[in-house]
């Protein structure tokens, strides 16, 4: 049985339900969410110290064997496969901690970027094949998402741990999207459905 953990965020500022963090909160309350695997959740404070602190007492706990990250990014309409995390915070807005960061390295002394290593093509098709709106994208932004996105990449890689990760972002519940916007938002249910093909593609991809 293989063991995946996954993890979400909290609230912050402007956004007082995290979609992710229902989304963790459901997944754990289920007995046997994705058949055939031992599933792991965590939801992260937006802080950009304590979301380490936290990322790093899941993985140790979990000792998984591929990590899928997730966070919202309320601007989105479909589900969003990231590319790439970079060494950088650079964020209008503080965590909730009261931190504000401004072009600030993530990591002092680590690389530019990190390419995330789940099987992306194959989540993407997964999730087209079930019709659940996705599309790759470049990187997840210079906010929390990023900042774990990169963090855990780079805490994952200075350990020799070859262990798949990535970061997917997911749109605002419908009743989160702006009244007159275009956005259609995602329910939670369909949330759920998706982390299970992402988690159905990433198991695949595993080693037997």
């Amino acid at each position: 049985m293989k063991r995946i953990l996954l993890t979400g965020f909290g609230p912050f500022p402007k956004v007082a339900v995290n979609p992710t963090g229902r989304l963790m909160e459901r997944i754990a309350a289920l007995a046997d969410p994705f058949p055939g695997v031992e599933a792991h959740t965590a939801i992260l404070d937006v802080d950009y110290v304590r979301c380490e602190d936290q990322f790093r007492q899941a993985v140790e706990a979990a000792a998984p064997e591929a990590i899928l990250s997730w966070g919202v990014y309320m601007g989105a309409d479909d589900i969003r496969l990231e590319r790439i995390a970079v060494n950088l915070d650079d964020a209008a807005v503080p965590d909730t901690g009261g931190h504000l960061r401004s072009g600030q390295r993530i990591v002092d002394d680590g690389p530019v970027g990190y390419w995330s290593t789940l099987p992306l093509e194959a989540l993407r098709q997964a999730l087209q094949a079930a019709t659940i709106p996705v599309v790759l994208s470049a990187h997840a932004g210079a906010y929390m998402c990023n900042h774990i996105f990169y963090y855990g990449r780079h805490w994952l890689a200075t350990r020799g741990l070859a262990v798949p990760m990535g970061f997917i972002h997911v749109p605002p519940f419908p009743e989160q999207v702006p009244e007159g916007a275009k956005q259609q938002g995602l329910a939670l249910e369909v949330l759920q459905r998706a982390a299970a093909v992402c988690v159905e593609a990433v198991v695949a991809a595993l080693p037997v």
